[in-house]
């Protein structure tokens, strides 16, 4: 499904870039921009989005919270790790997808957890960065607004 949503856009995009908008007509060429947005919303959703009934399938118990996020790498190069934030049994969680299915990419105890911070990162996107022995890790949440008390109130901390 992957391969065809990508050759659907690839496609589209050429047709759109190389084809004349009087070849195609006005409205075709609209048209055709809009089923291009929906093919790459849809492609985004199957490769990077998690739920969070897949992540219950994984740790087969409730969780206290959870949000979709993005992991800033540590160094400066690299790509944002996409998933899902979870806090479960005195731990912080990352899940991502891996071949259609939840896979843990990156844990820390809550007791390591020194603060947290909510607000701006530093590449100025909002989100929250937790401070761990000295480490700074920064999550960007990009499409939902934390709920911080329920947040805080899950990780045990007190405002």
């Amino acid at each position: 499904m992957k391969y065809l949503l990508r050759i659907l856009i690839v496609g589209i995009f050429f047709v759109l870039v190389f084809i004349p908008r009087s070849v195609i007509g006005v409205l075709n060429y609209w048209l055709l921009f809009l089923v291009l947005f929906i093919i790459v919303f849809f492609y985004l959703k199957l490769v990077y989005y998690l739920s969070t009934k897949a992540i219950s399938a994984v740790i087969n118990d409730e969780f206290d919270f959870s949000i979709y996020c993005e992991k800033v790498p540590s160094d400066s190069e690299g790509d944002f790790i996409r998933g899902r934030f979870v806090i479960y049994n005195s731990m912080v969680l990352l899940y991502t997808k891996e071949k259609g299915k939840a896979k843990l990419t990156w844990s820390k105890p809550i007791d390591e957890i020194e603060s947290i911070d909510f607000g701006k990162t530093s590449n100025n996107r909002k989100g929250f960065t937790l401070l761990c022995d000295n480490n700074k890790h920064e999550f960007v949440v990009p499409f939902k607004k934390i709920d911080e008390d329920k947040f805080i109130e899950a990780l045990g901390f007190e405002r």
